[in-house]
């Protein structure tokens, strides 16, 4: 549709009389989203006002600085909102995470021995299967007496034991079909039991166990989460030449669901880690039947594992925050700014308020140009 005074056969006569702008507010005018558009529109398109043109230019420069600040914070500080649960876990398979074993026989030298004539260590994986008999199978595992876990930093223990392979930690006593764990015995040194060893005396064996300490470090993901964790977590143990201990340690698994932003990644993202959770202690004279057996640990699965949800804010979430900011300022602002332009502009134009009665005062010249121009009655 042409406008009237862009219209070159439109006698310029028949228009009221407009006010225009200023140069320099005409110019500006292009900015101001208050700008008032009256109808039929004329030349200049649009009504502005130097107050209207400043606060859209505040507006803008508002709405680029929450952009920015925003953004960046999506970027680079995006903390997640989290939530989580302790769920019962059963018939659940881990694989058991990395652990070595030492014999520290002089806490205050802190020198780790690896001493087959003074002690022996035997790895095994344990099943027992759910039923009136609660029928039990156990594994042999190898161990490496000379092993060197990369997992570890460096310190002044040296000597390590370590199970030549891992096996799986799976279920719950008593409740799952199947209950996995991994058993670990402390031993005195016993002739005949280990070929080619020749045992210390009996005296000599509970002095050197008077002072050591059996020590259980075992793997832990440090980077599970976003605060760095301690690579590994260290347990130690006493032996007491009269009594047999049992620990169970209970490994926790941990189950973090991270939902998309949109930005980083397009996927919910899973991971699960097993850490250390609690620890239960036995103690009892020795068994008649295993006087050697000193101390046994159990590594097996806690009965409750915890989920995490981590939702981060996404960028649908961002770009909503802007325009519900801008519809919050547009309106207010507009409420008065778009009332004050348009009441300018007919102020300074009375006329054009009343365009309808002056086409009806000059119908035949207005009608002179009616194929070039089209009145819509109802704008």
């Amino acid at each position: 549709m042409s406008t009237f005074a862009e219209d070159d056969n439109y006698s310029e006569h028949l228009l009221p009389t407009i006010r225009s702008n200023s140069k320099l507010l005409t110019k500006y005018s292009i900015f101001d989203v208050f700008a008032f558009i009256p109808v039929p529109v004329y030349a200049p398109g649009k009504s502005s006002s130097r107050r209207s043109v400043f606060f859209s230019f505040i507006l803008f420069i508002a709405m680029l600085g929450y952009v920015i600040m925003t953004f960046s914070t999506f970027l680079f500080n995006n903390v997640p909102r989290t939530s989580q649960q302790v769920q019962s876990i059963d018939n659940k398979s881990f694989q058991i995470p990395n652990f070595a074993l030492t014999v520290v026989p002089d806490m205050d030298h802190g020198i780790s021995v690896v001493d087959k004539s003074y002690y022996s260590i035997r790895i095994s994986e344990g099943t027992l299967y759910k039923g009136l008999n609660q029928t039990k199978t156990e594994k042999s595992i190898d161990v490496d007496y000379d092993c060197n876990p990369s997992w570890l930093p460096e310190m002044n223990i040296t000597a390590f034991l370590c199970p030549k392979k891992f096996g799986k930690i799976e279920g719950n006593l008593f409740t799952s079909e199947q209950f996995q764990f991994i058993k670990i015995d402390f031993l005195y040194c016993k002739d005949g039991e280990t070929p080619g060893v020749v045992c210390k005396s009996k005296e000599e064996i509970e002095e050197f166990l008077r002072k050591a300490r059996l020590f259980l470090f075992i793997e832990q993901d440090k980077d599970f989460y976003k605060t760095p964790l301690n690579a590994f977590k260290a347990l130690f143990y006493y032996a007491v030449p009269s009594l047999y201990q049992k620990y169970e340690v209970y490994l926790e698994n941990k189950e973090m669901r991270i939902s998309p932003d949109y930005f980083h990644s397009f996927k919910t993202e899973t991971k699960n880690a097993l850490f250390y959770g609690k620890e239960k202690t036995y103690v009892s004279p020795l068994i008649p039947d295993q006087e050697n057996n000193l101390i046994t640990i159990w590594l097996r699965l806690n009965e409750e594992e915890e989920q995490q949800k981590q939702q981060p804010t996404n960028l649908t979430e961002v770009v909503g925050k802007w325009g519900a900011l801008w519809s919050v300022l547009f309106t207010t602002l507009g409420i008065y700014f778009m009332r004050f332009n348009k009441n300018r502009f007919y102020k300074r134009n009375p006329e054009w308020e009343n365009f309808g009665s002056f086409i009806h005062e000059s119908p035949r010249e207005f009608a002179s140009v009616g194929d070039s121009v089209e009145v819509h009655k109802h704008q």
